[in-house]
């Protein structure tokens, strides 16, 4: 009895955790023409809607192979159904310009759709789809995980423009509490999956969704690939490193405002743009 212990918790220290669908690296070997099954599972997720025909941009290179390459935003470009363009970005770094960004990603798909000659009508519907896994300003006052941003008349709110184009802003952080309140939302399980496939959460959802089962076995094989567990770790510890620098090169800021300048924390937050109480806080450590 002694020996089947020991020989099952050397097999439990031995499991390798599996890499975070997150980081870019490992998201771009997941989701990719090679594995439309699992793409297709997890776009019908995010859209809620059934996906007759899927086309994925094959035009990008699937792995940066460098560490230092773009930092923290990626995408995931295709044509579903032969009627509309849509692209997956996932941001892990709080960036000031962040809706700017999405905003150029947005109209940058709508526009590149045609050339000279080409007919206006056969513009196809773009749809956005940013995964964050930060806290962003404009949505932290509501409790659901996703909001949908479109084109609306100022007065008359609920008077939309146009169908045309869509951005969807999904929160890592709010995901569990999605889960929890309704097991069924798979959109909420694929969520999980992407911020940490190694949770309780996921291996209950294994059990009844075969599509992320799939997806997890699909992880499990990334997670043997060597070289791409080492470009993984690298990618992560650069984001976190320069994270790092962001917040002292910010903290510097801070102190150097109210004790130098004599600014009001008020106007110090909003040039920040963090909390009062978070600026506080960083002021009384000072």
């Amino acid at each position: 009895m002694k020996k089947e212990n020991f020989n099952s918790n050397k097999q439990i220290i031995e499991e390798k955790p599996l890499l975070q669908p997150k980081i870019d690296v490992v998201f771009q070997s997941l989701f990719n023409k090679d594995n439309i099954k699992i793409t297709k599972s997890f776009v019908e997720a995010l859209l809620e809607k059934k996906i007759e025909t899927i086309e994925i941009n094959s035009d990008k290179d699937l792995i940066r192979e460098k560490p230092e390459d773009k930092l923290g935003i990626l995408d995931l470009e295709l044509d579903i159904n032969n009627k509309e363009k849509i692209d997956v970005e996932i941001q892990l770094s709080k960036r000031a310009d962040f809706i700017k960004r999405i905003l150029w990603y947005l109209t940058r798909m709508y526009s590149k759709q045609i050339k000279k000659g080409d007919k206006y009508k056969d513009l196809k519907r773009v749809v956005l789809v940013a995964i964050i896994d930060f806290t962003l300003e404009e949505t932290k006052e509501f409790k659901e995980m996703e909001t949908i941003w479109k084109l609306i008349e100022t007065k008359n709110r609920e008077k939309i423009l146009t169908e045309e184009i869509e951005v969807r802003i999904i929160e890592l952080s709010k995901a569990e509490e999605m889960y929890k309140k309704n097991k069924e939302n798979e959109k909420a399980q694929w969520m999980l999956v992407i911020n940490d496939p190694n949770s309780e959460e996921v291996k209950e959802i294994m059990k009844e969704n075969k599509d992320i089962e799939e997806c997890i076995i699909k992880v499990k094989e990334l997670t043997e690939d060597e070289k791409l567990e080492r470009l993984a770790f690298l990618r992560e510890r650069a984001r976190m490193d320069e994270e790092s620098l962001k917040d002292e090169g910010k903290k510097t800021m801070i102190i150097n405002l109210y004790s130098i300048a004599n600014m009001p924390i008020e106007q110090i937050a909003k040039v920040a743009e963090m909390s009062e109480e978070e600026v506080k806080k960083i002021l009384e450590k000072k």
